[in-house]
């Protein structure tokens, strides 16, 4: 198994593609899987099969990455895909997550994202919110997000 934290952080476009390129032929030279932390969602989507959404140390979305990229449903994902952005998209500001992260040693009660949260309700702020499969392969920590049965 390799680990790579955020390989390609700081890092020239140019410089950025040969680290890539050295971890593809590391994984496929030891026939081994990876796991990588990274918040470029450019990187993650060229290089990661599957894919944690993880806020506050809790995962909150987990999918393949076609389920994460093409139908995300937590709002912290989507928020992590508004902040993004697009040279086709011709808005003048982006829509950056309202709000501070968390302090991880005083974290809210309920879902960890509840304070920055649009969906919040009562329940979201008093309630341990499980992860649960919402489409085959693809998982979501939200009360909010609508289970494809109803």
């Amino acid at each position: 198994m390799l680990l790579a934290d955020e390989p390609t952080t700081a890092l020239d476009v140019t410089i950025q593609a040969q680290v890539l390129e050295m971890i593809a032929k590391l994984k496929k030279d030891f026939n081994t899987s990876m796991i990588m932390i990274s918040h470029n969602l450019g990187v993650v989507a060229e290089v990661c099969d599957d894919l944690a959404v993880i806020y506050a140390g809790e995962i909150v979305e987990l999918g393949s990455r076609e389920a994460i990229f093409d139908r995300p449903k937590h709002p912290y994902t989507l928020g992590l895909f508004g902040a993004v952005p697009h040279l086709d998209d011709d808005k003048e500001r982006l829509s950056p997550i309202s709000g501070l992260p968390p302090d991880p040693s005083n974290l809210p009660m309920g879902c960890h994202f509840n304070p920055r949260c649009p969906l919040v309700t009562g329940q979201c702020r008093s309630e341990k919110i499980a992860l649960r499969e919402i489409e085959p392969g693809h998982f979501c920590r939200c009360i909010n997000v609508a289970n494809p049965e109803g």
